[in-house]
């Protein structure tokens, strides 16, 4: 009967696989097939935005993965074998996100249960000899984006340079620098760990930046000046270790315009009926971004702007900071909860998160997803795609009739368009204005996977 149980439900994966790829090319119907086979034999559990949503304790004291605070890091440096979380049978692996203030305070490990690395969270673009962060180049079918989720050789060179063994250890992130920026950045590598199958019961992220820890509370742990040396190993982790897909973590394009179009009535496997657009583009100094005022987003590498600004419709805006405290942590539970409320989020609905490139947004995802449990999805893209795809104003990159045009009332609000002389022609680069999808990232990343 259990057998049974988990045909049945393989099959339904492979049918909504065959659903997706529905008009689209050849090519999508064989991949399609070919995931097929690899669903049925290894019966996959695919899981929806809400299984993947963990609420936290109400006091994070007590929370043994997501987030934690320094007491419980401190307890686990302490002593791991006696002290590691039910479930967990591997090492306590900590990543610091760049080196220690002062360039040395980096936490202190025993090289054998508790290991601590440096690890550049922020730089992704090549392979990890130019940089071991989470963000990559990547194209979705239909154009290019600079920050999208790193793809899974990445991420399985990631593991075995560090020996992370994915389905055993507990990977903890920690911030080592007093800036908001710096908790965006450590964020990014939870995402993009649960995106490629990462357990939640295996990732943490610590509550707070080292040099402010260090100030309120010296005690938690031990320092030293250096690391442990990275093993380098050699294909003996991987993400197809992980035989889930936690792919709706990623929402494309298409599914956005859809959700967006109809958000009370949504049909998209995986997430709830009913969407909240999460808006996390604007701070504490400005609403710029979300206002549409003109010249307001920049791309990272023309320093021009996207075709127009303005913002998804519906969307609210979220100030990211106005979650963390003045010691960078996140705010209480509590806190959290009229805050969304305040902004008009229902429970049960899933939240789209977007910002600029999906950085800020990690802050507030992150809220959603590891401390309040409601579900949530990301828009990679996020506005540096979204703004760049006109059909109209000075320098239009789309048909008009393109079913990927965004500069349309029914789905952005306070349509700002940029002056041609301040849009790159150039970009989004590798634009396909005959892309029939967009999620052409999470084809070849299933691919990779299950294959």
């Amino acid at each position: 009967m259990k057998q049974l149980l988990k045909k049945t439900v393989s099959i339904l994966v492979v049918a909504g696989l065959l659903g997706a790829c529905t008009n689209k090319k050849n090519n999508d119907n064989t991949l399609a097939l070919l995931l097929a086979g690899a669903f049925l034999t290894n019966s996959v559990k695919v899981n929806s935005a809400a299984e993947l949503a963990h609420e936290s304790n109400d006091d994070y004291n007590l929370n043994e993965y997501g987030l934690i605070t320094p007491s419980t890091l401190g307890r686990w440096v302490s002593n791991w074998p006696a002290n590691k979380p039910r479930g967990i049978n591997g090492k306590l692996v900590i990543l610091q996100n760049g080196t220690g203030p002062g360039g040395s305070e980096y936490i202190q490990g025993d090289g054998t249960n508790v290991v601590v690395y440096s690890f550049n969270f922020a730089n992704g673009a090549g392979a990890i000899s130019g940089g071991d962060g989470f963000s990559q180049k990547r194209n979705n079918g239909l154009t290019d984006t600079t920050s999208l989720i790193a793809d899974g050789e990445h991420i399985d060179k990631i593991l075995n340079l560090y020996g992370i063994d994915p389905v055993n250890d507990l990977i903890t992130l920690v911030s080592t620098a007093n800036a908001n920026s710096h908790v965006q950045g450590t964020l990014r590598g939870f995402y993009s760990f649960r995106y490629w199958g990462v357990d939640a019961k295996n990732l943490a992220f610590l509550n707070g930046t080292i040099p402010r820890l260090i100030t309120t509370d010296p005690n938690f742990v031990s320092f030293t000046n250096t690391t442990n040396s990275p093993p380098a190993l050699t294909n003996r982790y991987s993400v197809k270790q992980l035989r889930v897909d936690n792919t709706i973590i990623v929402l494309p394009l298409e599914d956005v315009i859809t959700a967006v179009k109809n958000p009370d009535n949504v049909s998209i496997p995986g997430i709830t009926s009913s969407v909240f657009v999460s808006d996390a583009r604007s701070s504490s100094g400005s609403s710029n971004e979300y206002n549409g005022v003109i010249r307001s987003t920049q791309h990272e590498v023309s320093g021009k702007y996207t075709g127009f600004e303005g913002r998804i419709k519906g969307a609210k805006e979220l100030r990211w900071t106005d979650l963390l405290d003045s010691e960078y942590r996140f705010k209480p539970k509590a806190d959290l909860i009229a805050y969304y409320a305040g902004k008009g989020y229902l429970k049960g609905q899933t939240a789209i998160q977007l910002c600029r490139t999906n950085n800020r947004s990690q802050v507030t995802g992150f809220s959603y997803i590891a401390i309040l449990g409601y579900p949530t999805t990301y828009y990679d893209g996020s506005w540096i795609e979204w703004g760049s795809l006109t059909g109209g104003g000075s320098t239009p990159k789309l048909p008009a009739n393109s079913p990927y045009r965004t500069d349309v009332p029914e789905l952005s609000e306070v349509i700002t368009y940029n002056v041609a002389g301040d849009i790159d022609a150039a970009l989004p680069s590798g634009l396909n204005v005959n892309a029939t999808t967009t999620r052409q990232m999470v084809i070849d990343d299933k691919a990779y996977k299950f294959r």
